[in-house]
């Protein structure tokens, strides 16, 4: 299978939910996805700007192999994101540092007019300019597939309706299919359209298909929850890259996703804190 690009962030999180200690961790949608893509065995190379406090990521033992040769390294600290969830796991507030991050633009655009001919997969989210990263991957014809994150949905899926026409798959959750439909008029403005909802059933609208409903098993302990929806579209895009139907895509995907929440997070040092 031909290797996937994967423009986004790739970051240090630190994740509170209620009831647990907040947790120190590797993050950012392209880190996950790249990595649940790998899992399922498409090759994936994060196209990412990190900072020199995650220069050793090739040498993570914990990480599936992925081609690491697009990772751009900038003097700033990594990206860093403060992610706080309520009882139901829903993401209530998002405190951000992009540092690294804010070279993401104009290194995707190097690496599309590098790879022109490549599969890409575009995580739309701050600081990303993603109009411009979709009208660089439009003319120059690659095949793309995008995701929404909701905290910059809202903002993000009005800027990127000239090209999501042109993607392959669109990946969001039940709220920000909502905000697709009506801003686009349709509930699938491209040949594939997958919708997450948490713990309820996922589906896929599909061009032709209209798979069943997939629901994802009960997990008796659940050990993380971000990055869950970013390992559902990796696992699906490299099922589809073998040319699997929808419906047994999006099977194989949730139930990545599924043991994505019970697996340990990839923690790191907790930071240290400034002294005086």
């Amino acid at each position: 299978m031909q290797r996937t690009i994967v423009i986004g962030n790739i970051s240090l999180d630190h994740i509170h939910r209620p009831g647990h200690r907040p947790v120190h961790q590797l993050g950012g949608a392209a880190l996950h996805l790249a990595a649940a893509a790998a899992r399922a065995g498409l090759t994936a190379a994060p196209a990412a700007a990190v900072g020199d406090d995650l220069s050793t990521l090739a040498d993570d033992t914990r990480l599936p192999s992925l081609d690491w040769s697009l990772l751009y390294h900038a003097s700033e600290p990594s990206a860093a994101f403060t992610i706080h969830y309520d009882e139901t796991e829903t993401v209530t507030d998002v405190d951000t540092d992009y540092g690294a991050a804010g070279h993401l633009t104009a290194h995707a655009i190097h690496v599309i007019d590098r790879h022109p001919r490549a599969v890409f997969h575009v995580s739309c989210r701050h600081p990303l300019d993603v109009p411009t990263v979709l009208e660089a991957l439009t003319a120059q014809g690659c095949a793309f597939s995008l995701d929404f994150h909701l905290p910059s949905a809202p903002q993000l899926i009005p800027a990127a309706i000239p090209w999501l026409h042109h993607a392959t798959t669109i990946f969001v959750n039940a709220q920000e299919h909502a905000l697709l439909s009506h801003h686009t008029g349709r509930p699938s403005p491209c040949l594939e359209t997958v919708i997450t909802d948490g713990p309820r059933p996922a589906r896929v609208l599909a061009h032709r298909h209209a798979p069943r409903p997939v629901a994802p098993a009960t997990v008796p302990t659940v050990r993380q929850i971000t990055g869950a929806g970013d390992t559902l579209a990796g696992a699906y895009l490299a099922h589809r890259a073998r040319h699997l139907p929808p419906a047994a895509a999006l099977d194989l995907a949730v139930q990545a996703a599924t043991r994505h929440t019970a697996r340990f997070p990839l923690t790191v040092p907790a930071p240290r804190r400034a002294t005086s």
